[in-house]
């Protein structure tokens, strides 16, 4: 091959491979111009024309990213269904509501394990399979193709892998943090969520598990200051008012009372109704000998008077705290609000007779029993575990 013959083909090589990578540059940026758009089936597609045999990691990466963050309705995170909208619409509009969409098999981690053995350096792969693992997780849990254990350590080993590559970002190191505290490496997890509140520190999650880890290692001091940034920063109102409760719950482990309540009131403010905010809010009032435990008893049975979780928390708080005697006439008050409800008169019943037994009343004990059964025969079947619960009830009566 001559010298001009051998320079040409040079040069066409050269301008081949250009073309080949302004095409790959320009596709990706017109599918993030679609993306920008809420265009996000059509950019799919035009990913998808472009790399067919999912060849590219940049390609594969971004189609993840669509998939993940804009998809209607997901099967298992193996199938995926798009929808592009228009610009006043949101995906949340659609998700996990019927509608003719466009569905995409894309099994994302077969997909990048694929891509990881052809380019085993490249960190933005292990990422992904990271964010993938993640987002699996935070949707499926246990009901996924892999059991939350398997998801645990994935997501942690790619995770690794992506702080050895430099590609990490907050929410790789978030993940770190959160994978070692589910393991119960405790005092491992800090460094990560540190790390990733210096990357983010508007990420309210960070602070959250941080506060949990520094309050496993017994450090209720830098548990407490993480815990208030995160209810500063959560807008959610179950977070927040979790964070709140775990102000509260801090407190009360420093034996500070009075800031103890506080925060479990602010908890019941933010999110109201919630059974473990009010259960803590009535341990407070009964340590104290609060003169609101009374229409805070009410207000805890009023969550569910039907249900038997109630009656066995107030007969476990007013018994650690010996006041049987104020449990009792509060049950007795009730009697004629609930006289047309057999379950709740049951309850009643039953619970004022196991009070009673608590006390070594048996003969007492003993017609509170049999009363319940009576109402409880014209409320449940034959069959229902409450008249196993009577029987060794009246047994225990009359040892």
């Amino acid at each position: 091959m001559s010298y001009l013959k051998l320079y040409t083909y040079f040069l066409f090589t050269l301008f081949s491979l250009s073309v080949i990578a302004q095409t790959e540059t320009e596709t990706l940026k017109e599918a993030k111009q679609l993306i920008e758009n809420k265009k996000y089936e059509s950019a799919f597609k035009l990913l998808d024309k472009f790399d067919p045999t999912n060849d590219k990691p940049n390609v594969v990466l971004l189609k993840e990213d669509i998939l993940l963050n804009y998809f209607t309705t997901s099967l298992m995170h193996q199938m995926f269904a798009l929808k592009d909208l228009e610009p006043h619409e949101d995906i949340m509009d659609y998700r996990g509501k019927d509608g003719s969409f466009g569905m995409q098999v894309f099994q994302v981690d077969s997909l990048l394990n694929r891509l990881i053995k052809m380019h085993p350096n490249n960190c933005k792969l292990y990422k992904g399979l990271g964010d993938y693992y993640y987002d699996a997780h935070l949707r499926y849990s246990d009901n996924w193709v892999k059991s939350s254990e398997e998801q645990i350590q994935l997501m942690k080993t790619n995770f690794e892998k992506t702080v050895e590559g430099g590609c990490a970002d907050f929410l790789s190191y978030y993940v770190l943090g959160y994978t070692n505290l589910v393991q119960e490496h405790d005092k491992e997890s800090i460094p990560y969520f540190l790390k990733s509140i210096e990357m983010n520190s508007a990420h309210a999650s960070s602070h959250y598990n941080l506060a949990y880890a520094y309050l496993f290692n017994d450090d209720r001091q830098n548990a407490l200051k993480y815990a208030k940034n995160a209810l500063d920063l959560y807008e959610d109102t179950t977070y927040k008012s979790d964070a709140a409760r775990m102000i509260g719950q801090i407190y009360s482990e420093l034996e500070d009372d009075q800031n103890a309540l506080k925060y479990y009131e602010e908890a019941d403010k933010i999110d109201p109704n919630n059974y473990y905010n009010i259960k803590l809010i009535l341990y407070a009032h009964i340590k104290s000998n609060s003169p609101k435990l009374p229409e805070t008893t009410q207000y805890f049975f009023d969550l569910a008077p039907e249900n038997p979780t109630i009656y066995n928390d107030l007969e476990e708080i007013y018994i650690e705290y010996k006041k049987e005697d104020l449990l009792i006439a509060y049950y007795n008050s009730l009697f004629s609000k609930f006289k047309e409800n057999n379950t709740i008169t049951g309850n009643l019943n039953f619970y004022l007779a196991r009070t009673y037994l608590n006390l070594g009343k048996k003969a007492t004990a003993k017609d509170y029993f049999n009363t319940s059964k009576t109402y409880f025969e014209k409320a449940f079947e034959e069959d229902h575990p409450v008249f196993n619960s009577i029987k060794q009830g009246l047994e225990k009566c009359e040892e």
